[in-house]
Formats: C-alpha cells, structure tokens, sequence
C-alpha cells in the first residue's frame, strides 16, 4: 500500500512538473541570453517633483518583483533601462452633487517614455512609451498626501506595463 501510494505521488509531480510553470516571466525573443539589468534615474520633464524617482523605483520593483532579471550594479547589467517622465494630467472625475465647483475624487494620468539597450554595445533592444493612472480622493483631508499617493500608484502601474512589454513573448 506504501509503495502504491509513493509511485501515485510521484506520478503526480511528474505530472504536474511538465505543466510549464517556471519562476519569472518569459522571456521576449530580443531578450534572450539578459540575465541582468541596471534603472538609471529617469528624467521628469513635468512640474511633478520626484516623477522620475518614482518611475525610476517602480521600475526596479517591477522587475524584481517579476523574477525574470536581476538587478545589478551599472557596469555589470546585460542592460540598460532608462526613460523620462514626458506628461502627467490630472483630471476631476468627481465632483459634489451639490456643489459642482467641488471635486471630489481626481484621476491621475502618467506617461513614460522608455528604452532599453544592451551596455555590451549600446545597441537599443526595445523602446516605447507606457500610460498608467491612479486616483484620490478630496475627503478634506490633505489633497497633497492624496496626489502623491495617486502619483505613486500611477507609475506602478506604468512599470507593470512595461515590465509585461519585455517578459511576454
């Protein structure tokens, strides 16, 4: 009965061991042989203070998070990922219904522009441009905490989609 029960549950991992999973992302075919990679600070060119450090951390969590690469010291990376911070609207998506001077609730809108070369030699591999957003809230409390927050989750959100751009086939 033991023997029966261990060829079962080996034929189970066996089984479920080919079903494809694997650690990280795949790998997108210009990626291929990458194993490291390096942020540099991204550029803002918008009148949001610390946009580009935002993007710039975002990015390196993304990748981290997903798995597929290792971050490494600039010299040592097989790539490089910059960008810049080009827009970031915000717009009212809800106001008080008595009160339509009010908002309430705002949407915040981040562009990144991005590119990624190999440091061997400099060759551009992918480059694009990313939207993301994120909202707050105007409960009377401080709209500046909200902003930042929103702004924050934006460019996650844009890292995310970036990061999906290179570990998707």
């Amino acid at each position: 009965m033991k023997r029966l029960l261990c060829l079962g549950l080996g034929l189970l991992t066996l089984s479920l061991g080919s079903c494809g999973y694997h650690a990280g992302g795949l790998v997108n075919k210009k990626l291929e042989g990458v194993k490291t990679f390096y942020v540099t600070m991204f550029d803002n060119f918008t009148t949001y203070p610390n946009a580009g450090m935002l993007m710039t951390s975002a990015i390196g969590n993304a990748l981290q998070t997903d798995g597929t690469f290792r971050m490494a010291a600039p010299g040592a990376a097989d790539v490089e990922i910059s960008g810049s911070v080009s827009n970031v609207t915000i717009e009212q998506s809800l106001v008080d219904w008595q009160d339509t001077h009010l908002s309430l609730e705002f949407r915040i809108t981040m562009q990144v522009d991005y590119k990624v070369k190999r440091v061997s030699d400099g060759k551009v591999i992918k480059e694009g441009f990313a939207t993301g957003d994120g909202s707050y809230y105007n409960a009377g409390g401080n709209v500046q905490s909200g902003r930042d927050a929103a702004l924050s989750y934006a460019a996650r959100n844009v890292a995310e989609e970036i990061v999906a751009s290179f570990t998707t086939p």
